[in-house]
């Protein structure tokens, strides 16, 4: 075999080895999150504007069941109950009814990021770093022919626990989004009905249906 196509087969079985760690680990990462029960996670949202040279930081409560889960921000809540999703915007007279797609959920739901992978991404394992006193796994994303609002995913993963503790998504409008777990605990007992818009609790919002 000479020098060239030795090199060449090195590549390529270094490439799939890289692709096959993402998808282990990746694998891994949705086992525990399906097998942790209830979570919930105080979290920090910074949103940079390249073009404008912006970073907007907001910090946040979730509640997460399976493919369930509840998002409170300063800016507003939304409730998700595996297929419709209400957002209200805090201080608004509304809250918006709909049902999203996957991609749309991507950017805040675990069960859906963590099974996105599964199918039209390119998967790069960049190897480990550490965060404060974790080490952590180091995956990108990249979308394959497919029409996202991003050009990659960047996901950090507790080496010890296999929870992501981070995600990036790199928008194509120039505008970068990091979520940042501060604090998080499993096994928590969350009933189905803190999934759901409770318009008692809100008498004066009016619902807009938009599905």
């Amino acid at each position: 075999m000479n020098k060239k196509l030795l090199i060449l087969v090195f590549l390529f079985s270094v490439l799939g080895l890289n692709a096959q760690d993402a998808k282990s680990i990746l694998d891994k990462a949705n086992l525990a999150y399906n097998q942790a029960g209830g979570i919930t996670a105080s979290f920090t949202i910074n949103t940079e504007d390249v073009k404008g040279k912006t970073v907007y930081s907001q910090d946040g409560k979730a509640y997460l069941k399976g493919n369930k889960f509840k998002i409170d921000v300063p800016d507003g809540i939304t409730w998700f109950d595996g297929k419709t999703q209400w957002v209200y915007a805090k201080g608004g007279d509304e809250v918006n009814v709909s049902n999203p797609t996957g991609e749309e959920l991507a950017g805040v739901s675990p069960s859906v990021l963590l099974s996105l992978y599964k199918a039209g991404f390119k998967l790069n394992y960049k190897g480990e770093k550490k965060e404060k006193a974790k080490t952590v796994y180091v995956v990108e994303m990249i979308p394959l022919g497919k029409k996202t609002e991003f050009t990659k995913m960047v996901i950090h993963i507790d080496k010890a626990t296999n929870i992501f503790t981070s995600v990036n998504t790199f928008g194509k409008d120039g505008v970068n989004n990091q979520l940042i777990i501060t604090k998080l605990q499993t096994g928590v007992n969350l009933l189905d009905n803190l999934f759901v818009f409770n318009k008692k609790e809100y008498p004066q919002i009016e619902v807009i249906d938009l599905r």
